[in-house]
This record gives structure tokens, C-alpha cells and sequence, in this order.
């Protein structure tokens, strides 16, 4: 089966030709724009900016096919290395084709409009345009036209494509810009590019900034918020929150993104691959490369995946909790704030001696880290696929790193003589039948409908006062992004106990 990489990238697009391993000479190519501006403008510089990007991109897997992306468009000294840790995760992976969708900067767009090229050179050669789909695109939907004006100076498009010769060479791309668009468009637009790219492997890809110009708390504020709707993925929440915040009279806030019907289209597409996860990766602004906080661009980025089912949830039931030796739990600490430093000093990790049975035990894992009562990171995975110090050491390097929560305040290695690390080892989930057979203080939920999905540890509704009704709903609307009911209604509820370890309690 042919395969295709769709990329949606808020203010930039790309086409390319499967048909095609190379650009036909007489064929009509896009030269580059913005390259010595946006981007380095020699090859030299360029691919030697991309591999150290490439290079220090935070170290995320997902367990499923990417089958979107979400990335930033400005400068590459401001926003490339958010753009990178993006990338890094599909570098290598099998597409047939990319589609970049970003939003018009310069002209005004009713739809969506791709240029009618055979190719798109930049810096470092040419890449194809799939030609065939873009008139598939065009012929299904009377959103999407070819207004050659809107991609003559268009950077938000430009800026992905060297990334994606970078990490996909050979595969062809489908470049288009997007005006703001109703949901309803968005919607369409996401139908007519499934419809073409029917039976292909193909990746979408979104191009958006984040805030425009507030200082760097409301920034980060703003940010997160939109942030939080991306990992529910909720597109529609996506689109009201850009208009909604707007009207919150925020100082110096010019938008809240600047592609939003992009990264709704590129979402719905996704969901219409079947993608039901997200990963939200590393938030950043330009306050954090440039220095200057009175005035910033927030800079976001995520995947859009299709989860691999590997566990049955349920069909061994309840697991014990192991019998630790003080000395295995040391060792297991140990390993934690270790794996962090070198994070933290962004060096390479170090090798651990594990022969211990009870550390190579395959175990779903959250670690959480405190300071004096200060939450400052918490991350975790359910699958029973990783020995438990591997996962531990994956996971203590998360919550310290890629908790977006904390982006703006991230952990700092002066702070870790303060930081207090707990780990909660998982036991199998287990699917319930009646609510009732939730325990509290001893249960975590997982609840989950459709794509959308989310889980509070054992501990919480301890910590919170919740009953078990409190509990449920709780976890609906605040970590699912359900209704408050969804648990009565057709809503899957799963449960698992949570083995807890305290640093301090050694």
C-alpha cells in the first residue's frame, strides 16, 4: 500500500508528486522567499541549523502512527528548536505524501488556496509536489482554489519545508494557506483532503504561532490555556477559545493564534484518520531565546497519533504491589534524580548496572515531583512495556522536561536539592462494570470516550475530600474534557491501584 505524509502547517503549505522521484526541469518550481530572513539562506548553514536542532530535540516517543503534527512558523532562532522536537518524532517514519497547511500572512483568503506548482525549492534542493492530489483536493471542495498572490511572500509554509526534507527526504508535499475559516469550513476542507489521500499513509501537519505581543505571564497564561484544549483534543474548543480570549481585553494581546484554522483542520483530519491521542511537546516563547519579556510570541507544538492497543485492561486483573528491599527502593530514587540532572545539565544519560528483579519487573509508571508541597512536574505511562527502572528514569526526565504546565517555570538544576520525587507504580487496568467498585484511596480512574480520555491517581480524591461521585466527575470535565455525566452515559470506566514510593519516607 502506498503511503502518504500529510502536513498541515498554520500559514504554510506544500505539494508534492508521489508519481514523481524528481522535479521535472521545465516544471514550474516556487523559489524561496524568506530564506536568509526566516531561516539560513545557504545550504551550508541551513542543514547544519536543522541537525543541531535535530540534535538537542527532547527525546519523545509515542507508542502509535503520527499521523499529524502541530509546529511553529516564526524565525528559527525563536521558534526552530519547538519545530525540531516535532520533527524529530516522524524523522525516519514511512509517509507517501506531506500536506503543510498555515495561514495567509499577506493576502486575504476566503478558503484555502494551493499554488499550482511542481515543485518548491529552498536551500537545500527541490522537493515535488503531488500534483494529482492537489486537483483531488480541488475538485471535491469549492473551499480550496489557487490564489497565487497568497503564496509569493508566504513564510509560514516556507519555513516547514526544509525541516521536512530534512526528516522525509524524497517525499512529496501539498503546500496551502488558509484564511480564517467557521468550523464548518475547517470541517470540509479536512473531508475533501481525506477523500483525496484515501488509502495512502499520510501525515498532516499544522503551522501556528501561539499569543502575539502580550508580556511573558500573560503570554504563558493564554498559552497554556489553548494548550490545554489542543491535549483535550477539542477542536472546536480550539477555535471558540481564539475568539473568546480576544474578548478578554488581555494587554498587548494581538491574537491568540495565528493559523487557528489550520491546526482545527489539521486536527479534524486527524481525527478522521482515527487519531486518539495527543502529546503535547516542550511550549516556549520568544521571552525564553530573546531575553525580552515585556512583549512576546508564544511557540506550541504537539502530535496527533493513533494509539497501539498492547494491554487487554482487565484480563489478568489487580496486581500486587512488589516487596521492595529499602535498598531496591534507594536504588530506584537514585536512578530518578540521576536521569534528571543529566537532563537538567543536558548531558548524555548514564548507564545503570540493574540486575535486581524487582527493578527489571515491566510496570506502568507516574513520577511526580514537590517542592515544600509545590507541584513541578508530573508525567506517567500505563503501559507494562518498559522494565521498571527504564521507565522510571523515562518518566522522571518527563515530568522534570516536557510537563508543559510548567514550560514558563521549569524545574532548574539549583532547584533539585528542593524537589521531592514520588513514584506511583500502576497496576493493570481494569474495566468496571459499576461505579461501585471504585474504592477510594486505593483506585485510580481512568475514563475515557471516543478519542478523549483521562485519569486521576489513587491519591487524589484522598487529597481533594472527593467521594466517589465527586471523583467521577472530577476526572470527567477536568482531565477528559467530558461532560460532567459522561460517566453515567457511554463513557468506558477503568480502574487500577497505585503503589506509591516517597522519596522521604527513606
Amino acid at each position: 500500500m502506498k503511503r502518504v505524509l500529510v502536513i498541515f502547517l498554520l500559514g504554510f503549505t506544500f505539494a508534492f508528486s508521489v508519481s514523481r522521484s524528481q522535479i521535472v526541469e521545465e516544471g514550474k518550481v516556487r523559489d524561496p522567499a524568506q530564506a536568509g530572513q526566516f531561516y539560513p539562506g545557504s545550504k551550508q548553514a541551513l542543514t547544519q541549523t536543522i541537525e543541531g536542532f535535530l540534535k538537542s530535540a527532547e527525546k519523545i516517543d509515542v507508542d502509535g502512527e503520527v499521523v499529524g503534527l502541530w509546529v511553529p512558523h516564526a524565525g528559527y532562532v525563536f521558534s526552530g528548536q519547538v519545530a525540531a522536537n516535532a520533527y524529530r518524532m516522524i524523522q525516519g517514519r514511512e509517509y507517501e505524501v506531506v500536506i503543510v497547511i498555515g495561514p495567509s500572512h499577506y493576502v486575504s483568503l476566503k478558503g484555502g488556496s494551493i499554488d499550482d506548482w511542481d515543485g518548491y525549492r529552498t536551500p537545500l534542493g527541490e522537493v515535488a509536489v503531488d500534483t494529482q492530489l492537489v486537483q483531488k483536493i480541488r475538485s471535491s471542495t469549492r473551499w480550496v482554489s489557487c490564489v497565487p498572490e497568497a503564496h509569493r511572500y508566504e513564510h509560514s509554509v516556507e519555513v516547514q519545508i526544509p525541516f521536512i526534507q530534512t526528516v522525509l527526504p524524497g517525499v512529496p508535499v501539498v503546500p496551502m494557506v488558509v484564511g480564517n475559516l467557521s468550523y464548518g469550513s475547517c470541517k470540509e476542507i479536512a473531508r475533501a483532503i481525506v477523500r483525496g489521500v484515501q488509502g495512502r499513509r499520510v501525515l498532516f501537519v499544522a503551522s501556528s504561532d501561539m499569543s502575539h505581543f502580550p508580556d511573558y505571564k500573560n503570554a504563558y497564561e493564554v498559552d497554556l490555556r489553548v494548550l490545554d484544549a489542543v491535549a483535550d483534543f477539542d477542536p472546536k474548543k480550539v477555535l471558540r477559545l481564539n475568539s473568546s480570549i480576544m474578548e478578554e481585553g488581555i494587554p498587548g494581546l494581538d491574537c491568540v493564534l495565528c493559523g487557528p484554522s489550520g491546526l482545527v483542520t489539521v486536527m479534524l483530519a486527524s481525527k478522521e484518520l482515527k487519531a486518539d491521542e495527543v502529546r503535547i511537546l516542550p511550549y516556549a516563547n520568544s521571552g525564553d531565546v530573546s531575553g525580552e519579556r515585556r512583549r512576546v510570541v508564544g511557540y506550541g507544538a504537539a502530535v496527533f497519533y493513533r494509539e497501539e492497543k498492547k494491554t487487554s485492561h482487565g484480563g489478568r486483573g489487580m496486581l500486587e504491589g512488589i516487596a521492595f528491599s529499602d535498598e531496591e527502593k534507594k536504588k530506584l530514587f537514585k536512578i530518578a534524580r540521576e536521569s534528571i540532572v543529566c537532563a537538567l545539565k543536558r548531558e548524555k544519560a548514564l548507564g545503570f548496572s540493574v540486575e535486581e528483579s524487582n527493578l527489571l519487573v515491566k510496570r506502568g509508571v507516574f513520577v511526580t515531583l514537590m517542592n515544600h508541597g509545590r507541584l513541578r512536574g508530573c508525567i506517567g505511562h500505563f503501559e507494562a512495556d518498559y522494565p521498571l527502572h527504564e521507565i522510571v528514569s523515562q518518566m522522571a526526565v518527563a515530568a522534570s522536561t516536557q510537563d508543559y504546565r510548567f514550560s514558563y517555570d521549569p524545574v532548574t538544576l539549583e532547584e533539585m536539592g528542593e524537589i521531592d520525587i514520588k513514584i506511583s507504580i500502576l497496576s493493570e487496568m481494569k474495566k468496571v462494570d459499576s461505579v461501585e467498585e471504585i474504592e477510594i484511596g486505593k483506585h485510580g480512574i481512568w475514563v475515557r470516550q471516543g478519542s478523549r480520555g483521562g485519569t486521576y491517581l489513587p491519591e487524589v480524591a484522598t487529597e481533594m475530600g472527593w467521594n466517589r461521585i465527586e471523583f467521577l466527575e472530577h476526572c470527567c470535565v477536568e482531565k477528559a474534557g467530558l461532560s460532567r455525566d459522561a460517566w453515567k452515559k457511554d463513557a468506558e470506566i477503568y480502574i487500577y491501584s497505585s503503589q506509591i514510593l516517597g522519596e522521604k519516607s527513606l
